[in-house]
């Protein structure tokens, strides 16, 4: 088992119970990503593991999703010195409207950082967003994987999900 998934069991961020996730299906277990996102402790490793990974590349800008990645995308630029962009996969209505918080210029190298993904779809998302404005995707890296069907969706698209843990290999659920 991987360090940060002992400290995601640790720390409980497994819930079991019947929850509904965002594509509208039905679960007995939810990974509470706000649980790991908050314990400065935990998201010290998950940021340190996310660097290790980004170490040797020359990525340009470090984007997730808002709101989910805004922790992860924050505490990767702190350690990477590399700059930080949030993503909306929706529209905003106010403010600026802007689909992306921070700069992304034509031809950056972009690494993409969620925090849990089932199907891929909004780590997909992100990326397509990040094409249109002219950014490169070079990495995705997620936090957990619920090995469902997003490493597939995500080869399908041309791109590779990479992830620091992935339930049934190295998150038990069983002992939750």
């Amino acid at each position: 088992m991987s360090e940060v998934s002992e400290l995601i069991e640790e720390i409980g961020a497994i819930k079991k119970g019947k929850f509904k996730l965002t594509d509208g299906a039905l679960t007995d277990y939810y990974i509470d990503k706000y649980v790991f996102e908050t314990d400065p402790e935990v998201l010290e490793v998950i940021a340190d593991r996310i660097a290790e990974r980004l170490a040797d590349d020359d990525i340009d800008v470090v984007a997730g999703p808002e709101l989910g990645a805004i922790p992860l995308v924050t505490a990767v630029s702190l350690r990477t010195g590399i700059p930080a962009a949030y993503i909306r996969t929706g529209e905003k209505h106010y403010g600026t409207q802007a689909r992306v918080e921070g700069t992304i210029e034509k031809g950056d190298a972009v690494a993409i950082v969620e925090d849990v993904t089932m199907t891929g779809k909004t780590i997909l998302q992100t990326a397509e967003l990040i094409e249109e404005i002219g950014g490169n995707v070079s990495r995705m890296i997620v936090v957990v994987d619920r090995n469902a069907e997003a490493v597939e969706s995500v080869e399908a698209q041309g791109y590779e999900l990479e992830y620091l843990s992935r339930v049934g290999d190295d998150l038990d659920l069983d002992g939750v």
